[in-house]
């Protein structure tokens, strides 16, 4: 929404984050599949509500959440413009930080409600240094290589070139990449061709997890797609096609109230178990199978490469499965390295403020008469 100092608030529609990973949004699109023009109304005019309540000046953002039912919840107001942006000034066909400044000057808005028109479809990626094969932890490094799609209806936004450095310290976000079309579905094929002729080498993106999630049935049908990250990273990880549906075998029952010509009936609804179930499963065969390394077993290994923030243990302690060994920042996430068994911390190689490798080794849990374990490079 906008606000300006002479009293005016206008809101400009709604954007659809339901796609998600670690609560941090991963593609966002407007209009949500979800919201009708009357539901629109409702939760716009909750956004003008709260910006007139407090006096609000400039752009800002209401979050909300949406339930099955139609049920709506103000959560927050985020009190700027947000990375997602992009889609709504496509689809309003405003510059909303050229409005922003202007409403900063003192300048009153130039569009009351009645003049915000919406049009087509944009959806926007994010274009993340990340590997989603390896539970989407950052992937910092050097881009050897990097073409950006264009054509009619593709945005980039953008800060890189070749030979820039992706480093640690900040935002995974490389770039944003947007696009626009009469409506979802020609939105949705212009992304993926956006997508196929995004190039970027040198450090792992999610180019590839874009065109996987936005060819899925679910994402094509505008549901809520529960589930439906985790498989995608999970067939990214194991090099196999992605979850579509659980087999019939893998169903939960639900009974519901329904109500036809007036009279109540119950209903038994048998839904697929979601794809982590399934997930879950796999892990628990793949890491079953004692085929690794004694030595690798007891080895806690760093994902990726950061900074450690804290070390939660010290040399000889005894720890339990999922204990927290430390802290490791990058790109502004914190990540928690855990004990991924019981025994005692031998062999701890990190310190509080010193950068850690991927795959360096932080320690090595050992269980109580065990051999001692071929020493490990911690490098």
């Amino acid at each position: 929404m906008l606000a300006d100092a002479h009293g005016n608030v206008v809101h400009l529609g709604e954007r659809d984050c339901t796609i998600q990973r670690r609560h941090q949004k991963l593609v966002e699109e407007t209009p949500s599949p979800a919201v009708g023009p009357e539901l629109r109304e409702r939760i716009g005019a909750i956004a003008v509500d709260a910006a007139r309540a407090v006096g609000y000046r400039g752009a800002g953002t209401i979050e909300g959440l949406l339930d099955r039912d139609g049920s709506y919840f103000f959560l927050e107001m985020n009190t700027r413009i947000q990375v997602e942006h992009t889609v709504t000034e496509l689809v309003t066909g405003l510059d909303l930080v050229r409005e922003q400044v202007l409403v900063a000057a003192g300048e009153p808005l130039a569009l009351a409600q009645e003049n915000v028109r919406f049009s087509g479809h944009a959806i926007e990626c994010r274009i993340n240094a990340e590997d989603a094969a390896n539970g989407f932890l950052p992937a910092p490094g050097t881009i050897t290589a990097y073409r950006e799609p264009a054509g009619p209806g593709v945005r980039v936004d953008s800060g890189v070139t070749e030979g820039s450095e992706v480093v640690g310290i900040y935002d995974p976000l490389i770039a944003k990449l947007i696009v626009w079309d009469a409506d979802r579905e020609r939105a949705r094929r212009r992304m993926i061709r956006a997508l196929e002729e995004y190039a970027i080498e040198g450090v792992t993106t999610l180019i590839g997890f874009h065109r996987a999630l936005l060819e899925s049935p679910c994402f094509v049908a505008g549901e809520t797609c529960f589930g439906l990250v985790e498989s995608i990273a999970e067939a990214a990880r194991e090099k196999v096609a992605p979850i579509r549906a659980p087999g019939p075998a893998r169903v939960r029952e639900e009974v519901v109230g329904v109500e036809l010509d007036g009279r109540r009936f119950e209903v038994t609804l048998l839904r697929p178990e979601p794809p982590h179930a399934e997930l879950a499963q796999r892990r628990r065969e793949r890491t079953g199978d004692g085929t690794h390394h004694a030595a690798a077993r007891e080895a806690v290994v760093s994902p990726m490469q950061g900074t450690v923030l804290a070390v939660e243990v010290a040399e000889g302690d005894e720890v339990r499965e999922g204990q927290v060994i430390c802290v490791v920042e990058a790109m502004k996430m914190e990540n928690e390295i855990t004990a991924h068994r019981p025994g005692r911390v031998t062999g701890l190689s990190v310190v509080a403020g010193e950068p850690v490798a991927t795959g360096q080794v932080i320690c090595i849990v050992a269980r109580e008469g065990e051999a001692e374990p071929a020493e490990l490079d911690p490098k």
